[in-house]
């Protein structure tokens, strides 16, 4: 073999190197368990999406279900019809991550974009921006020191489409690195069970009520460790408009007279959805 020949070799068995830690360091993060939340360590959160996150208040909803001794503060940055993609860039975002102290972030992308039916696997191209975008808001959510999560969309045509919508979801937050929060095909389910409840907005797309508390519930249970049964309010408005979409939103948890979204009995058989 050749001098050539040689440094050519070193350098390929260098790359796979470099690639299988860097496999490695990303499975070793999507690994780490949540954090339970503790009354000495400050919880900081931000969500980043778009409609879907902001109808109705989603990050409000979520912070309700903090118990009374918590020190937990929500953030947003979401914006109408906004994809993951519009966000990899954003220098809103970028200062965020990379100075707001955030202990989680929960990234929610537009809804159908990551959706993958069955032999999707063979053109990916197709979803070379999503998944360069959420592995890119990923890695520098976590070089802050953050936990970070992917937060599930849905689909209500059929049990197909919701099927490819979750495996498409799997694939990316995968790819990432990252825990999917998943809500498409428990969201079917729980239809089928509990058909009479607020699933969806008055507009037929965006998400009711009842579809809010359980965004709020599971994404509590995958950034917490531990299950809330307490229902989801808002404190403060419902939203239907993106209430600062160039800038972040401060979630203000003391707000009088907070709308809860879900009586507790609701709340307890949506908590208890695996």
């Amino acid at each position: 073999m050749g001098a050539a020949s040689a440094a050519k070799g070193a350098r390929a068995r260098a790359t796979i190197l470099a690639l299988a830690l860097c496999i490695t360091s990303i499975t070793a993060q999507a690994q780490t368990p949540p954090q339970r939340h503790n009354e000495e360590h400050p919880r900081h959160i931000l969500f980043i999406g778009n409609s879907l996150t902001y109808v109705n208040n989603l990050p409000s909803a979520f912070a309700s279900l903090a118990p009374a001794d918590m020190h937990l503060s929500v953030d947003m940055i979401a914006r109408a019809g906004a994809a993951l993609e519009d966000y990899e860039h954003d220098p809103v975002v970028a200062r965020a991550l990379a100075t707001g102290g955030y202990t989680d972030v929960i990234l929610q992308e537009r809804g159908g974009n990551a959706m993958c039916a069955p032999g999707c696997e063979k053109h990916l191209a197709a979803f070379a921006r999503t998944d360069q975008a959420t592995v890119a808001l990923a890695r520098a959510a976590r070089a802050a020191g953050a936990h970070v999560y992917y937060l599930g969309t849905w689909q209500r045509a059929n049990r197909e489409v919701s099927e490819s919508e979750v495996r498409g979801e799997h694939r990316i937050a995968s790819l990432a690195g990252i825990p999917l929060i998943e809500l498409s095909e428990t969201r079917r389910r729980l239809v089928e069970m509990y058909p009479e409840a607020a699933w969806t907005h008055a507009d037929g797309e965006h998400p009711g009520h009842t579809m809010t508390a359980l965004m709020a519930l599971r994404t509590w249970r995958a950034v917490m460790g531990e299950v809330s049964t307490r229902p989801p309010c808002v404190a403060g408005p419902l939203w239907y408009h993106a209430p600062d979409p160039e800038g972040i939103v401060h979630i203000d948890r003391m707000s009088i007279s907070p709308t809860c979204l879900v009586d507790a009995a609701m709340a307890a058989k949506l908590a208890a959805a695996p």
